[in-house]
């Protein structure tokens, strides 16, 4: 089996992807119900929100960030927390994981999610580039990701020869000998068209192949599985009475003044 069919297989299995396909999902659709050019809103804003708003709904359906519940809680506590501000239809169709799940895992302050020893960072690119993102152009740790030699290298052509030394292999701090494997969702929409680009990989700092291999979300949606839609309905949690749970309350947003002094790029 190779590296990408275990990846795809462990991540469709657990869920995993049905989560990022509806954070995605739900992003863009909260995005494009509020861009109108007639308001003044420039194309260039719908990446820039949408990626935004990503971050957030990737937080809010795996229970990270904002959105970490108390060890010990199940996924329906915790719930009008977790749909606060999200659009009805988005409220309906989050499914339902189990807040252990996935963790956050930033990488030199880039935002990241983990599952298992699989950490993946987000990447907007322009609709239809998939295959020339410029990996070398990108931000410090994106080009370290991006710079890790393939894990089922083909036979060396003659220009790989070439070009391998000079693309080299960089590790940041936060990189070395941490076990994880990092990937990257890119993601990307045409405005006029409204169609979505969807892709789980590994990426590859030659421009010429800018990934050792990438999956299609978009063509090749997550199957039903094991999560089950929160719905709009009261879900009441009954704890049991032999479980002990700390009296933590569930962590709900930062105020703008928190947020504004611990954001920072990747």
């Amino acid at each position: 089996m190779t590296e990408q069919e275990q990846v795809v297989a462990d991540l469709s299995k657990s869920d995993v992807f049905a989560g990022i396909c509806w954070a995605v999902a739900s992003a863009y659709a909260d995005t494009m119900r509020g861009y109108d050019p007639r308001r003044g809103y420039q194309p260039g804003t719908i990446g820039y929100i949408a990626h935004g708003l990503i971050r957030d709904r990737m937080d809010r359906v795996f229970s990270c960030g904002d959105y970490r519940l108390p060890p010990g809680l199940p996924a329906e506590a915790g719930l009008d927390a977790i749909r606060e501000g999200l659009h009805p239809d988005d409220a309906a169709t989050m499914p339902r994981l189990d807040p252990q799940l996935v963790s956050s895992s930033p990488l030199n302050n880039s935002p990241g999610w983990q599952f298992g020893s699989m950490r993946w960072l987000l990447q907007s690119f322009e609709f239809g580039s998939i295959r020339r993102i410029p990996w070398a152009r990108k931000s410090a740790t994106k080009r370290s990701v991006a710079s890790h030699p393939d894990p089922e290298p083909a036979q060396m052509d003659l220009f790989s020869a070439l070009e391998e030394p000079a693309r080299g292999l960089v590790l940041l701090p936060d990189e070395e000998d941490d076990g994880v494997d990092t990937f990257v969702l890119a993601h990307s929409i045409h405005e006029d068209l409204r169609e979505r680009e969807l892709f789980f990989g590994r990426p590859n700092l030659v421009l010429r192949q800018s990934w050792h291999w990438r999956y299609d979300l978009i063509a090749n949606p997550p199957a039903p599985g094991g999560g089950i839609p929160i719905g709009l309905g009261p879900q009441p949690y009954t704890p049991n009475p032999n479980e002990v749970v700390s009296d933590a309350p569930v962590r709900l947003r930062k105020t703008p003044k928190e947020r504004n002094s611990s954001e920072t790029s990747g």
